[in-house]
């Protein structure tokens, strides 16, 4: 079993004036309400670039370690925690909460909160995230994950097991919009990180899924591979076209829609499809937002009132949300493959963020191996 060095090399973001580095920092002090884990694997955003080069004006408050979610092992836990213990492999959850106040809450290690109470949190205990050898967290942002079944059993590594954590807010927008075997969800677009997972998710649930986006040859794409794999459920490829009649008719091919859970970016804000998809719901149909659009969008007033539709929206996920995308993929009936899949070194941090941004799609990933850079 690991022990916890006096230092430990960190991917550190010292101000937003100046370049990430690599850095021998002290080891992560162990104190009540938390666990040190060993960082096996770490998710890198496709954003990273533009979030820790300031460019994205996300509130962060250096210095930092920088870094999300991540795969790990427990190295030591605190005096009061009662399940977790040294040795487990765990996923870490960064969304962490105010235990006063969980509605003040930050993305450790990524987003530092939309109030000065939030901020208090990465200001303080939660500063760095997981771009480094070793990683403090709340223990109850730590989740034990069944490595028999899913290392021996169903195959996975540590990097691929990473992926879990894509399937999170996925998840979130699904358990939101209580999505159940026999529904009919529409989810665009489709094709990126978050819309793709949405769709494996909702196929596991046992959902029938229309995906939506611009690229015709992908959405076929994912089909092809999905359809296989969750037999049961049905999957419509929808190519849209831009005009809503044309859009909602081909949306509703094989039916009206239940639900609707949308992830469109900030560039699709002009975009028709949010109306096209919110006109295909059946009578009492319901939409969740989880995309990135920081403007107004139009809404068919008339076609919501008229035929009861409600329409949410949806920050991350709620903590069962984490544990029903875990026990998804370890009873087996969320499965995956990631043939592209990158890792790199601590130290290949800039090689890493470039392949990140260069691999936002479906199934594309790239991680971080923090132990790689010192060998």
């Amino acid at each position: 079993m690991v022990s916890l060095p006096d230092t430990h090399h960190a991917l550190v973001l010292s101000s937003l004036d100046a370049p990430l580095e690599v850095k021998s920092i002290a080891a992560p002090e162990l104190i009540p309400g938390s666990a040190i884990v060993q960082v096996l694997s770490s998710p890198v955003l496709a954003y990273a670039a533009k979030l820790y080069s300031g460019a994205l004006q996300y509130p962060l408050h250096p210095p930092m370690t920088v870094g999300g979610g991540a795969i790990g092992r427990i190295v030591a836990v605190g005096s009061d925690a009662t399940h977790l213990a040294p040795g487990q492999l765990v996923l870490v959850d960064p969304m962490i909460r105010g235990r006063d106040d969980p509605a003040k809450s930050i993305l450790l290690g990524v987003h530092g909160g939309l109030s000065e109470g939030a901020a208090r949190l990465m200001k303080g205990d939660w500063r760095d995230g997981s771009c480094a050898e070793f990683a403090r967290w709340p223990l109850e942002n730590i989740h034990a994950l069944d490595e028999d079944k899913l290392k021996d059993g169903l195959g996975y590594s540590h990097h691929e097991m990473a992926y879990i954590i894509r399937f999170l807010v996925p998840m979130g927008g699904l358990a939101e919009l209580d999505v159940r075997a026999g529904d009919r969800v529409v989810i665009a677009p489709a094709t990126g990180q978050f819309g793709g997972a949405a769709v494996e998710v909702a196929l596991a649930l046992g959902a029938d899924v229309v995906i939506c986006g611009r690229k015709k040859d992908v959405l076929e794409g994912m089909k092809a591979t999905l359809g296989p794999v969750y037999p049961r459920s049905r999957i419509d490829a929808v190519a849209l076209s831009g005009t809503v009649d044309t859009d909602v008719a081909a949306i509703q091919h094989a039916g009206p829609v239940d639900k609707y859970l949308d992830f469109s970016p900030a560039a699709a804000a002009g975009s028709t499809h949010i109306t096209s998809c919110l006109m295909s719901l059946r009578k009492g149909g319901r939409a969740c937002f989880q995309g990135g659009i920081a403007q107004p969008v139009p809404i068919p007033y008339l076609h919501v009132m008229f035929n009861d539709l409600v329409i949410g929206g949806k920050f991350m996920y709620e903590r069962e949300a984490i544990r029903r995308a875990i026990a998804l993929v370890e009873s087996g009936r969320l499965r995956f493959e990631l043939p592209g899949l990158k890792a790199f070194g601590l130290r290949e941090w800039r090689d890493a963020f470039a392949a990140a941004e260069r691999n936002g799609g479906w199934r594309q990933m790239v991680v971080l191996e923090p132990a790689k850079q010192s060998t």
